[in-house]
């Protein structure tokens, strides 16, 4: 009859908590990009609008003449990817965009493609 020790039988499950543990801190330290739902994948933003800024009013603005206004969630990003303010939002950049779900002018997503 074969004897196993305690330790032997719960090492797997010990091994597998400490390598949870480990991913849990390395997410949450950013070592791991984590894509929110929010968030677009690179593939999906491909088919995004795209298009210009054409006027810019005190809470909406347009895109090529079209009226949009921001989410209160709004992601603004730059051609990297880096966030930006609201601030960014002005006449004749290029942008791609997404309109929020159950809205037909709200945006909750938008790149900004900045001169350079």
């Amino acid at each position: 009859m074969k004897s196993e020790s305690p330790d032997s039988s719960s090492s797997p499950h010990l091994r597998n908590l400490i390598i949870l543990c480990s991913i849990i801190v390395l997410v949450g330290a950013g070592v791991f990009q984590v894509c929110r739902a929010d968030e677009p994948l690179p593939a999906a933003m491909a088919s995004y609008p795209k298009g210009t800024i054409t006027s810019v009013y005190e809470t909406t603005f347009q895109i090529d003449g079209r009226t949009f206004s921001l989410s209160p969630e709004v992601v603004l990003v730059d051609r990297h990817g880096d966030p930006l303010a609201s601030t960014a939002i002005r006449m004749d950049i290029d942008v791609k965009y997404r309109i929020q779900k159950g809205t037909n002018d709200k945006i909750d997503w938008m790149m900004l493609f900045l001169p350079q």
